[in-house]
């Protein structure tokens, strides 16, 4: 991916802290001052608390306390205050992240703990202990000391605790790279989760599922978890794990390629809520991934501009040199891509300062391969300077050679001269002649073979697309339903086999629309007219349809003038009317209409589909009948469509010698008509 970010943010969490400081110096002052009067148990509360506001680096007012509160607990013989003593002080060293330190003062909180049996307190300094290694890298030390949490919290019956163990060692295990592991600690946590109403933790639960299935490659089953978590930190209000996991879903479709402009939908969300929650520092490291979907989009400009205002903020607030070097790097690929070869160039010199010494020989090698390229072009144009002045060197030798010769040849010279013009401009527009017929030849093979390309990518990209999301569902869903079938309640399984159903259904029908429209581009389909009755049509239709519009509580109207008999064939006229009755219910809202009504003319009877849905743009039905249209519109219910219904109709409608067209206005409902020859008899 990209990189870069980090500084108005800075400014904001320095003010932050600089207020939480103000009151923790206040309170402090206080409680010094009431310290001297207290005694006893008392005075070691108030002692405590001033350890834990006190920063750990202003230790000199408070260095006598630990001792002090040795004597008065051993008087009081209350080893609980030592044991609690060692405790504040060891997170005192955690917070500085001060590891090293803190895990032996930890392990003696421990002891001491486990010496008055307050297990409870036993296994949160374990899992303290644990995170302590976790970040210092040695994982092999953080998993014992957190199984050492869960055998306490077993031990005790702590579903809380034992909750958030078996999250950390979730994170622990997807660290080291054991994804199945990482799945397995998770999913034993959000069970917990789920049998003790934790809201909270289960959402973290299922993020850390989504995160474990993504690294394993299973970016079906991420996508399921990462939804569930989203909607666990919505009902929780917690905005922040909202943007994180907006963010890894963004991640997914940015990583499927063909989904891009689906991960920059979920990149956007992120950043709108950083934003709405002041979070600069994420909005830059968005604002990078950003910038890399605009880059594989092909949006160069774009992309540029959103690299130069992360980049300004990550240097302006020292969000460090991470994000930066990954900035300047997105920069000079973007550069390179464009052709702007000298500020590529400049960029990879920034990306090499910033990039740190663990990747310098890479960093040297994407430096030189860009210098490279840089000094080639240089060498090229040089190269192509001197073959200019070495040619006009040798017709000026030739020039010289002529005019010395002209005198004895001149009239020979003279009747070649003209004689090879003559010849030349016959020549030349004989040529001109042959290359004005082929350009146009070729222009018309070009707009056929566009034409051919835009059917190719509009069936790709049906395949990679709107066929491959239906089945994406259908193998998540069943994959959970195959491997953690009992994690699930009854509920979660039928809404699991709806949704595999509907997906189902949806991969058939354009399937059947895919093999009607490659069996017209093939040729295998031949044009057959016979003469019909068309209300038989329009029957067998709408009674396949209404359990469709009944779901939608869509109104289905019929208005059919007497028999009307046609010379078409039927399995088309079918396809179209089937095609436009679906679509009018598709983007009509719940409790529409839709109405089918012919109309009969002398030679033909225009058939027309007019419904109360949501209308268009004049934008969107300038590109309605084009197979290359990037337009895509989801239905009033969320309905997923193709666009190559409408293709089909077109193509079906013209070869049984009709004509279609549409009507539509935005919020004012869309009505589709096309044409069908009468039968002769009946004209």
């Amino acid at each position: 991916m990209c990189e870069a970010l980090w500084m108005k943010k800075l400014l904001l969490i320095s003010l932050i802290f600089l207020t939480f400081d103000l009151f923790a110096v206040s309170e402090v002052d206080s409680l010094k001052n009431l310290v001297n009067e207290q005694r006893g148990e008392k005075k070691v509360e108030t002692m405590l608390r001033i350890m834990q506001l006190t920063d750990i680096n202003d230790t000199t007012s408070i260095q006598n306390y630990p001792q002090e509160i040795f004597e008065i607990a051993g008087k009081l013989q209350r080893p609980e205050l030592i044991a609690k003593t060692y405790w504040v002080e060891a997170d005192r060293m955690f917070d500085a992240e001060e590891y090293e330190g803190a895990i032996p003062v930890y392990t003696e909180a421990a002891d001491r703990y486990s010496e008055i049996d307050s297990m409870e307190a036993v296994g949160e300094i374990h899992n303290s202990i644990g995170l302590a290694y976790y970040y210092l890298g040695e994982f092999d030390k953080a998993l014992e000391s957190q199984l050492e949490a869960i055998k306490t919290y077993e031990k005790i019956e702590s579903q809380s605790g034992l909750t958030r163990v078996l999250i950390n060692m979730g994170m622990v295990y997807n660290r080291l790279g054991d994804f199945d592991s990482s799945i397995e600690y998770y999913g034993r946590a959000s069970v917990i989760a789920v049998a003790t109403g934790d809201l909270a933790r289960l959402g973290n639960s299922y993020n850390g599922l989504g995160t474990g299935h993504y690294n394993a490659g299973r970016l079906d089953s991420a996508k399921v978890y990462y939804r569930k978590a989203l909607l666990l930190f919505e009902k929780t209000n917690n905005l922040s794990r909202q943007a994180a996991v907006i963010n890894n879903l963004g991640n997914i479709y940015t990583d499927e390629k063909d989904s891009l402009e689906v991960g920059l939908q979920y990149y956007q969300r992120a950043y709108n809520i950083y934003k709405e929650e002041g979070n600069l520092r994420n909005q830059v490291f968005v604002t990078e991934g950003l910038g890399c979907i605009y880059t594989e989009l092909g949006d160069y400009s774009k992309a540029k501009q959103l690299f130069l205002d992360g980049l300004k903020l990550a240097i302006e607030n020292s969000y460090g040199y991470y994000i930066i070097q990954l900035y300047y790097e997105d920069l000079a690929r973007v550069y390179e891509r464009t052709g702007n070869i000298e500020d590529a160039y400049k960029a990879y010199k920034n990306y090499k300062i910033y990039l740190d010494s663990m990747r310098l020989e890479e960093r040297l090698f994407q430096a030189a391969s860009i210098e490279k390229k840089y000094e080639f072009s240089k060498n090229e144009a040089l190269i192509s300077k001197l073959n200019a002045e070495k040619k006009l060197a040798m017709i000026q030798i030739e020039k010289d050679k002529a005019f010395r010769n002209l005198g004895v040849f001149a009239i020979l010279i003279l009747l070649v001269i003209i004689t090879y013009v003559s010849f030349g401009n016959y020549h030349r527009k004989r040529i001109n002649r042959l290359l004005t017929e082929k350009n146009i030849q070729i222009e018309s093979q070009r707009n056929e073979l566009a034409q051919m390309n835009a059917s190719k990518n509009k069936f790709f990209s049906i395949i990679a697309h709107d066929l491959k999301n239906p089945l994406h569902t259908v193998l998540g869903f069943s994959f959970l339903l195959q491997h953690e079938y009992d994690h699930f309640d009854e509920k979660d399984r039928k809404r699991f086999a709806g949704d595999i159903y509907n997906s189902t259904n949806n991969i058939f029908r354009l399937l059947q629309n895919l093999l009607d429209w490659s069996r017209i581009q093939t040729g295998v389909m031949k044009y057959e007219p016979t003469v019909f009755e068309l209300s038989s049509l329009q029957d067998k239709i709408c009674n396949l349809l209404q359990p469709v519009a009944d779901q939608k509580n869509i109104q289905l109207n019929y208005e059919v003038p007497g028999d009307i008999f046609v010379y078409a064939m039927p399995m088309m006229i079918d396809t179209v009317l089937r095609n436009l009755v679906n679509n009018a219910i598709k983007f009509t809202p719940n409790r529409g209409s839709v109405t089918l009504c012919f109309q009969l003319f002398e030679n033909h009877v225009t058939c027309c589909v007019e419904d109360t849905g949501i209308g268009m743009t004049a934008e969107e039905l300038d590109q309605l009948f084009s197979i290359d249209s990037k337009i895509r519109k989801k239905g009033t219910n969320n309905e997923e469509g193709s666009g190559l219904g409408l293709i089909l109709c077109q193509e079906f409608v013209q070869l049984n010698k009709g004509e279609i067209w549409v009507e539509s206005e935005v919020g004012k409902g869309t009505t589709f008509c096309f044409t069908v020859p009468l039968a002769k008899e009946q004209s």
